[in-house]
């Protein structure tokens, strides 16, 4: 063989290269820290030895289905209030295509190696077949479980959303609504945390509806236990509906801090008397749901924001989105001023005794 020349030696993958390579491929498999990943392997590419086209299609795996899911979750999101209790599914987790696309991949090269393994021409035909059925078999189980975690065929619901009318859902990523149910058909929620030496804590959740319907699903995140608190006080569901055991906390029940939608009906008025603007807070009941508006009266005039997806937990602490406004009004010298409202990210506060706090403002309620 002749020796090849220097700029061919050059050209083979260093450790760099490779390891860049590895991490764009290893950011498919993983969400949160997928990006981690995504960002080191990017970086270390721009000094790797593949050519320019190379480096794209490894940068375009490692980021790009993570953007595209991006835009996937922003057109799934809810309308109104939701609550996600699983919030790994096949319309919010790239990893989750990735390993499911990679298992049923495998399946598929184990079902057509099954025509290719070698035979002997003196062996024994029955051993050989039981082997490549077995292999066959193997696949298409593989492809089977791929189909079953992909479209979460043994979950129930991933969350639950306002269906409207003082009404709830219970929402399926691949199947849409399963069940629609007013807060008093709710008959039991039970959460119970699992935790395995090596797999770590999992969380059990069970909603049983009037009529004998039930639906489960298990969870990897802790969250799902906040919302499932949020859910009882917001949709002011009886005391011990709501059921949480967690290994190290025991159990709780809603109800049991005393604290109920009716304490957050009223009126609360800033307590600054220096602020420019003065600001008040409204909540009512409507069809067992927290409802309230915000008024604030300044030197342009008398602004009023409707607060929409409430949420309350039983701690007192609730988050809502602010209506966007657009008002225009005409001063003494005939000249115009507009005000503007807006707000992509939620607000957040917390109802206290006889007050209200929201961001640094104080309010006393009436």
């Amino acid at each position: 063989m002749e020796p090849q020349p220097p700029a061919a030696r050059a050209a083979q993958p260093d450790v760099r290269s490779l390891t860049a390579a590895a991490l764009c491929v290893l950011a498919l498999f993983f969400d949160a820290f997928g990006w981690i990943l995504a960002i080191a392997g990017i970086v270390l590419l721009r000094r790797a030895v593949f050519s320019r086209t190379v480096k794209w299609y490894l940068g375009a795996v490692a980021i790009g289905p993570k953007i595209l899911f991006m835009g996937i979750k922003s057109l799934n999101a809810p309308a109104g209030l939701s609550f996600p209790i699983e919030n790994r599914n096949l319309a919010t987790s790239p990893s989750l295509w990735a390993w499911c696309v990679f298992l049923a991949a495998f399946g598929v090269y184990l079902v057509f190696l099954r025509r290719r393994l070698p035979q002997a021409p003196n062996a024994p035909i029955q051993p050989v077949a039981y082997r490549s059925y077995l292999i066959a078999g193997a696949g298409l189980a593989a492809v089977a479980v791929a189909v079953v975690l992909l479209l979460g065929l043994i979950d129930g619901f991933h969350r639950i959303d306002d269906a409207g009318q003082g009404q709830w859902a219970l929402r399926h990523a691949a199947r849409g609504n399963v069940a629609v149910f007013k807060g008093s058909e709710v008959e039991s929620i039970d959460a119970t945390e699992r935790y395995g030496s090596r797999a770590g804590s999992s969380y059990a959740v069970r909603i049983a509806l009037a009529g004998g319907r039930s639906f489960s699903v298990t969870t990897k995140s802790a969250a799902a236990l906040d919302e499932l608190r949020k859910f009882a006080t917001t949709a002011n569901l009886s005391v011990g509906k709501v059921r949480i055991i967690r290994r190290n906390r025991g159990l709780w029940t809603n109800g049991a801090s005393g604290f109920t939608l009716k304490d957050c009906v009223g009126a609360y008025e800033q307590t600054d008397s220096r602020a420019t603007a003065h600001a008040t807070y409204e909540f009512w009941l409507d069809q067992d749901r927290l409802a309230g508006k915000q008024t604030v009266a300044d030197s342009q005039g008398r602004r009023v924001r409707v607060l929409r997806d409430i949420k309350v937990s039983d701690s007192g602490e609730f988050e809502f989105q602010s209506a966007p406004y657009v008002e225009a009004a005409q001063g003494q010298k005939g000249a115009f001023s507009f005000s503007f409202g807006w707000s992509s990210q939620g607000e957040t506060g917390r109802f206290v005794r006889d007050g209200l706090e929201v961001g640094l403002q104080n309010y006393r309620k009436q």
